[in-house]
């Protein structure tokens, strides 16, 4: 077998040769070994780095490339690669265009993305390149069914990894992400109230935070395009999925409480991927698991 050097090596140069005799039927159901799981997670990397710099990359010449290394049917590295990005999409890290997320995955598969995390930092931060924007009437979609579902039942191997990883924590620290889909927002409400005939509503629209700080318990002041009462939107953005926690502040929480008849946390996720966002309304605590997690300690 090629080692994964070997492999970058290879697909660097482009001088790997994919034949029909590489794929070695014996290995149909059986376990991935340690060997194939580092180099199918060495090529998913090399070309999210790729996609990441904005340079062109044939997916194909990557995968027939782990062919010839590993053996394995085409199908079954699809799959494997898909894995990878439902690894990523659980701790907000932007996954590869084209390798929709694909939960069911093995716990040595979370362990070797997790060492290239550790290896490759970069990779938790947002990249300046244009979004990817589907058909304005796709973006805005409904909450996740509710599930009630304990995040801590989940498979030990991706629950240290969250842990580690925080996305929630990370997203809270990352300015230029929150930023960003503040701005993105208002750019959408003010085209919502335009398409809806309300101009002067449109114009309305006011970026609170920017204009006034973060004080106020919501981020962007918009409207309702039917009866014109305002609608005050908290943003919390993620390049995780619908499902990736989040941290509300107390004044969040109090301001939701207070003004909960105008009051919406609106949460954009994917937003590296193929961004889209849903409204929650209050109370909260019907549609979110709302966790304590920081004490103000006072000295005594």
């Amino acid at each position: 077998m090629r080692s994964q050097f070997d492999l970058v090596r290879f697909l660097r140069v482009g001088t790997l040769q994919v034949v029909a005799d590489s794929i070695d039927p014996s290995k149909e159901g059986t376990d991935w070994t340690a060997d194939e799981v580092a180099v199918l997670v060495g090529s998913y990397f090399l070309m999210l780095a790729e996609e990441r710099a904005g340079r062109d990359y044939n997916k194909s010449e990557y995968r027939r490339s782990v062919i010839a290394a590993i053996g394995r049917k085409p199908g079954s590295i699809e799959r494997k690669l898909q894995n990878v990005s439902a690894i990523l999409d659980e701790i907000g890290v932007p996954w590869i265009n084209g390798y929709k997320p694909l939960p069911h995955y093995q716990d040595a598969l979370v362990a070797v993305v997790e060492q290239h995390l550790l290896r490759h930092p970069e990779l938790f931060t947002i990249g300046a390149g244009p979004l990817r924007v589907p058909d304005e009437s796709d973006i805005l979609v409904a909450p996740p069914a509710f599930l009630n579902s304990d995040p801590e039942q989940r498979p030990w191997a991706i629950r240290r990894l969250v842990g580690k990883f925080d996305p929630a924590a990370r997203d809270a620290r990352n300015r230029d992400l929150g930023r960003a889909g503040e701005e993105f927002v208002v750019a959408f409400e003010r085209r919502r109230l335009e398409r809806a005939g309300k101009p002067k509503l449109a114009k309305d629209v006011r970026w609170v935070s920017e204009l006034e700080g973060d004080g106020l318990g919501y981020d962007v002041q918009s409207f309702d395009a039917d009866s014109g009462e305002p609608r005050l939107l908290e943003i919390k953005t993620t390049c995780g999925s619908e499902r990736t926690p989040f941290w509300m502040s107390r004044r969040e929480c109090d301001v939701a409480t207070e003004q909960s008849g105008i009051y919406r946390v609106r949460r954009v996720f994917h937003f590296r991927n193929e961004v889209k966002m849903f409204d929650i309304a209050p109370p909260l605590e019907a549609a979110l698991r709302l966790t304590p997690t920081t004490f103000v300690a006072t000295p005594r």
